[in-house]
């Protein structure tokens, strides 16, 4: 088997297939950490779209009641090594996770409306086709005061093709991510939240569900002390500045 240093994102292993292997951790807990700064409490209910092999799931199982936590994941092969490499049979009795293993985005399967529903580097693979029929799905499956935490690439034009594109990338312009959450009839907030490749968004089907734009500023995750992630301290720095400086021409105006 390879090590894990010589896999490549894409790669048929459980830590390599869901993104960068060497940063299988750093991106299960920047979910976790971004949940909780947005009030994820253990009493919640979380919808895990994409779930994989639980690169967020192993913290969010440890840290949610029992029967709280939820995932869809077509690749069964990647839950059931999640289970086994990450999480341990034990865990997974006592806290009850639920798992449905549709290729469509349906989010109806679990009974229940969520509180939080995350897709991590999900759209960054789909065409608008499935961009618009997941956002669909999403809002029936959110509560009204629920959050959906998304991530997209960001580019200066918008990709056109249709369908499931993967391990390859797609990228769209913010407008059009905007565009799209507001066909589906939600409202959508970009927020500066670290990632090291991409841009985090969050959904809701009611405006006052998201943040302010003052509050959102605050959610930068920043990660210190890491070298690798040293670009994000500097644009953090960079925002909050800018931030400073547009707070101190508002109150001298």
């Amino acid at each position: 088997m390879s090590t894990t240093a010589e896999l490549r994102p894409g790669d048929p292993h459980w830590q390599a297939y869901v993104g960068p292997p060497r940063q299988y951790d750093f991106m299960g807990a920047t979910q976790f950490r971004l949940l909780c700064a947005l009030g994820l409490r253990a009493h919640h209910d979380v919808l895990d779209l994409g779930c994989g092999s639980l690169r967020a799931g192993r913290l969010l199982l440890v840290y949610l009641e029992s029967g709280r936590y939820h995932g869809i994941e077509p690749n069964r092969w990647l839950v059931r090594e999640g289970i086994r490499r990450e999480v341990g049979r034990f865990l997974a009795w006592r806290k009850r996770p639920r798992f449905d293993h549709n290729a469509d985005f349906r989010c109806d399967g679990f009974g229940k409306r969520f509180h939080y529903v995350v897709a991590q580097s999900i759209f960054s693979h789909a065409g608008k086709d499935l961009v618009r029929h997941a956002l669909g799905n999403v809002r029936e499956a959110l509560r009204l005061d629920g959050l959906f935490l998304a991530t997209f690439v960001h580019g200066d034009e918008d990709f056109t093709g249709d369908g499931w594109i993967y391990p390859e990338c797609v990228a769209y312009r913010p407008d059009t991510v905007r565009a799209l959450a507001d066909e589906s009839g939600l409202a959508a907030l970009p927020i500066p939240w670290y990632h090291p490749r991409q841009h985090w968004w969050l959904l809701a089907r009611e405006a006052a569900a998201l943040p302010t734009p003052e509050e959102a500023a605050l959610l930068n995750g920043v990660v210190l002390r890491d070298p690798e992630f040293r670009p994000g301290v500097a644009a953090a720095l960079a925002a909050a500045d800018a931030h400073a400086k547009e707070g101190r021409r508002v109150t001298e105006a």
